[in-house]
Order: C-alpha cells, then sequence, then structure tokens
C-alpha cells in the first residue's frame, strides 16, 4: 500500500518509528504544532495540503501521477475542531477517532476518555512536546495579548481578557508525563516533574500505546477505530464518544 501521511510535528519521532517498521510505502509531510493555537489557520493548512497533493503542486509530496497513493492518513484528531470539513475529491482520507494527540500517543480514544474522566486538569507532556512545543503559558498570552489589542485597542479590556485566560490555565492541577515504553530518555521525565514542581501541581506517569498510530500506517482501518472519508465527503464531529465521522 502507497500512503500519504500529513501530521503534526510534535508526533515525528512517534510515526518515523512506525514507518521504519512497515512494508508500506509512506509519504510524509509534518505540519508546525503552533497552527493548533488558531484552529481555523489549521483547518485552512490542512485543506491547501490536501488541494496541492491533489493538484500536484504540493513542494512536500513526490509526484502523485507517477506514484499514485492509495489514502491519505491525517494524524490528527478532533484539534480544536481544526479537522472539521476536510475532505479531498481525489482521494480517500484516513483518521483516527482521537480527540488529539493525547488520544493518538494513549492508543485509543477509550483509554483517553478513561484517563481524563479520572484526572481532570492534566497537562500532558509526550517526548515531541517537549522538544518542539510551544511555552503555553507565556507565548500564547503573549498572542493573545496581540490579538485583544488589534480588536479592542484597550488596554483595560485587554488585561481583563487576558486575566479571564490566565484563570483558565490555573484549572490545571497535575503534569502528566506521558511515556511509550522504550521510547522516551529518563531526563524528558525528570523534565515534566521539574514542571510540576515549578507550577505546585501534582505529576504523574502514564505509559502510552502505539497501536491506533500502528493501525493507521498499516492500513488497518477498523470503522470502530478510524473515520474513512471518500473522494467529496466531509468530516463532522459527533459530539460523543465516537468523536468524528462522516458528515
Amino acid at each position: 500500500m502507497r500512503l500519504k501521511l500529513i501530521g503534526c510535528k510534535l508526533l515525528q519521532r512517534e510515526i518515523a518509528s512506525i514507518i521504519a517498521k512497515t512494508d508500506n510505502i509512506v509519504d510524509v509531510t509534518l505540519i508546525r504544532q503552533d497552527y493548533h493555537q488558531t484552529p481555523e489557520i489549521l483547518r485552512k493548512v490542512l485543506q491547501e495540503e490536501i488541494d496541492a497533493i491533489e493538484s500536484g503542486n504540493d513542494r512536500h509530496t513526490n509526484d502523485t501521477t507517477v506514484n499514485e497513493v492509495d489514502a491519505i492518513a491525517i494524524v490528527y484528531g478532533l484539534c480544536s475542531n481544526a479537522t472539521l470539513g476536510i475532505k479531498s475529491s481525489k482521494y480517500k482520507l484516513v483518521i483516527p477517532k482521537a480527540h488529539d494527540c493525547s488520544t493518538l500517543l494513549m492508543g485509543s480514544k477509550e483509554a483517553y476518555a478513561s484517563f481524563f474522566e479520572e484526572n481532570g486538569g492534566s497537562y500532558v507532556y509526550s517526548r515531541g512536546w517537549l522538544e518542539l512545543g510551544i511555552n503555553e503559558d507565556e507565548q500564547k498570552l503573549e498572542r493573545l495579548r496581540k490579538e485583544f489589542m488589534e480588536k479592542f485597542e484597550d488596554e483595560d479590556t485587554v488585561e481583563y481578557l487576558l486575566s479571564i485566560e490566565k484563570d483558565m490555565l490555573k484549572n490545571y492541577d497535575t503534569a502528566v508525563f506521558l511515556n511509550w515504553p522504550g521510547f522516551t530518555p529518563p531526563e524528558m521525565e525528570e523534565e515534566v516533574k521539574k514542571i510540576a514542581a515549578d507550577h505546585e501541581w501534582k505529576y504523574k506517569r502514564v505509559d502510552g500505546n502505539n497501536s491506533l498510530l500502528k493501525d493507521l500506517i498499516e492500513g488497518n482501518w477498523d470503522p470502530d477505530r478510524f473515520v474513512c472519508l471518500e473522494p467529496g465527503q466531509e468530516l463532522a464531529a459527533t459530539y460523543d464518544e465516537q468523536v468524528i465521522k462522516v458528515k
């Protein structure tokens, strides 16, 4: 099977570890993580990438007129609704039933739901997040300050809105180290422990599971775990435990 894969750069090591062992031919494009801060922009970027692949104008993909792909694998979840509405007019799109990258790293939507039901207020750190992720506390607030100033041009209003965002950050009380067994260096766990101490949070370690990513790349697309969009179909949210569906 020949696949085109579009994924988040935060998962580059995990994706590479699976591709290295598959018999499938996988052409990879990775998208910068900070687009997650503006889901509408991430949606636009993903759709533009799909459109460029179809037209043969994508700078990141080998010529699909020579090596036609069987499907495009989307290594994202719902991701704050950033994937809603994406579609291809030419290729099958395959997307895991996942809330976000934590689901992809935990191995299933059920594992994700079970964990957060018992551990609300958790901020999850993976190897990719530690290596490539933005500083949510500082960079997000700085970006919001700029956006609010452009909209309101009033310092008091901006500070009020930022105070609301700061209160939302206070909802976190636990730093979670999401470890793939045998995959993450021990010093990264120490880094998450330090983050927990700096924020005066609790610390928790969770071992992940590669089965969801592996099945996506291997082509084992169980309909309970993946949505397969045929050409022309769009992705929609279910707003229940299934997470996403065909519109």
